[in-house]
């Protein structure tokens, strides 16, 4: 984690009841407003990274995003189609990661976009064709492309407002209630929200004027997920409450429209292995398309990922109320597409046709631009060059000419082939809760010791992935610790009742 220079802070105001130890509300400019906003547009797998790296002892579980991107990190390079492949999973980009970067206690360390190319791109004519975004991919000629090239951009214009906050005249102030609910500092507002907490008047409540860091931050991100009062818990508790404070009514996951169109007629098949008596599914085995598309949800951004869910009874720490405040607050969008719950992630996450139709309803692939390289400096037979998106930007010098520069696919050997993110050929074992790893035999009978499992007791049934299924997998990826018997196991039968011990509960609220 990192900020604009050493050691930021950000000025924040708290109104306190001191007799209860509890954040009524907090009072705040736009710097702080962006670094909440900031949150929804990182991709599950930062967020995970984040949290792992703040909590070194004891990171709080994120439903079993967790597991997937562990499955990432251990899984050896052999099995990837590419070294930027596995780079890619572990630093998941984002289209608003410039954004990101400009807030003024930025979180997300990963570094900016960056392109390269082949370093014989200047002699070569085909090696001049094509960049990537990451220094590991390999030209048609073998070479790394590894030979950065700046991109000049057109300047943007600053504007009025923050990054994330639609610029208003005369709303520099904002409230934030302690469950996070966002909205426009105003008199009105204020005693709305000191009625509704029972607070006739201010006689109990005390200001507090804080200087909050990145530690601070990174405790109210983990707080989003398991609070529902993050303000308190991370500025008076100085932690996180880790009780799990999450909901979700078995009902709410798995009815979906029963008969959702879908426009892809392909699916994903798996053997699943199910315990009987318990109906969990213990793991499946599948090829490197399924794992392909698990792989994939580290992409996609938060916002995105609870709009698959939100509007269906469940609950989250906090996370429903910070997107609802995003949603009229913002002015822009988190990598959502439309109205829908489509998330659009960087043009380098496109698989193979069959993920690409099966996540179609969920993800969009950003179209890779077109780069147009120039010379942008030259004395002598030395000369520097640059990339542009404008096809008919003015040269600095008369003899040069626009090359147009498509994008390679990183995760790609060699070749103009769009590959998965592992190789093709492969079979995987995955776990209940999301745990991936190379499929063999040794691993199999050491789960059926290790949980003490009779052969009798495990039965295989077939299952077939459609897109209502991927939708499924995704909402109980980050509610339950179970995603496939979740997921894919509850539509089998509406009759059959779901374990409670699948998800998340919330505890009594002691008073």
């Amino acid at each position: 984690m990192s900020g604009h220079m050493e050691n930021p802070v950000i000025s924040l105001k708290l109104l306190i009841d001191q007799e209860k130890n509890k954040v009524v509300f907090a009072e705040a400019g736009e710097d702080f407003v962006d670094v909440l906003f900031s949150f929804l547009t990182l991709p599950m797998g930062t967020i995970v990274r984040l949290l792992e790296t703040h909590q070194k002892s004891k990171s709080v579980p994120i439903g079993c995003f967790n597991n997937i991107y562990a499955s990432v990190a251990s899984m050896a390079m052999k099995h990837f189609s590419s070294q930027a492949s596995k780079q890619m999973l572990l630093y998941p980009g984002s289209l608003n990661q410039d954004k990101c970067q400009k807030t003024k206690l930025r979180i997300d360390d990963s570094q900016a976009s960056k392109c390269f190319m082949c370093p014989m791109f200047v002699r070569s004519g085909q090696c001049s064709k094509e960049y990537s975004n990451f220094n590991t991919s390999r030209c048609s000629c073998g070479n790394l492309m590894n030979e950065i090239i700046q991109f000049q951009g057109e300047g943007g214009s600053g504007g009025n407002g923050g990054v994330f906050v639609r610029s208003s005249a005369g709303h520099t102030s904002f409230m934030i209630s302690d469950d996070l609910k966002v909205e426009v500092n105003s008199v009105v507002s204020t005693l709305k929200l000191l009625n509704g907490l029972g607070y006739p008047n201010c006689d109990k409540l005390v200001e507090m004027i804080l200087d909050i860091n990145l530690q601070e931050v990174a405790t109210l991100l983990e707080c989003l997920f398991t609070s529902e009062t993050p303000l308190t818990d991370t500025f008076l508790k100085k932690k996180s409450s880790c009780g799990i404070k999450r909901m979700l009514s078995p009902p709410a996951l798995i009815e979906e429209e029963e008969e959702r169109e879908s426009k892809a007629d392909q699916t994903i098949t798996l053997n699943a292995y199910v315990r009987k008596k318990e109906g969990n599914i213990m793991y499946v085995e599948c090829g490197e398309d399924f794992v392909d598309l698990l792989f994939t949800f580290l992409a996609m951004p938060l916002e995105s990922v609870w709009g698959s869910i939100s509007g269906n009874g469940i609950v989250l720490g906090c996370l429903g109320n910070l997107c609802k405040s995003f949603k009229e607050l913002s002015v822009v969008d988190s990598g959502r597409e439309g109205s829908g719950l489509k998330s659009v992630v960087p043009h380098y996450y496109k698989c193979h046709e069959k993920q690409q139709q099966l996540l179609d309803v969920l993800v969009t692939i950003h179209k890779p631009p077109t780069y147009y390289r120039f010379v942008s400096f030259s004395v002598d037979h030395y000369r520097e060059y640059c990339l542009t998106e404008k096809s008919d930007k003015r040269l600095v010098y008369g003899w040069d000419k626009l090359l147009p520069v498509t994008c390679k696919d990183p995760k790609s050997e060699g070749n103009n082939n769009s590959a998965g993110f592992v190789k093709k050929g492969t079979k995987f074992m995955v776990t209940d809760d999301l745990i991936i790893t190379p499929s063999n035999s040794a691993s199999v009978l050491g789960m059926l010791k290790d949980k003490q499992i009779s052969l009798d007791d495990v039965e295989c049934r077939v299952i077939c992935i459609k897109q209502v299924e991927v939708i499924k997998l995704l909402r109980a990826s980050l509610v339950s610790f179970s995603a496939l018997s979740t997921g894919l196991l509850a539509m089998e039968s509406s009759s059959t009742s779901v374990p409670e011990s699948r998800f998340y509960k919330k505890p009594k609220i002691e008073t």
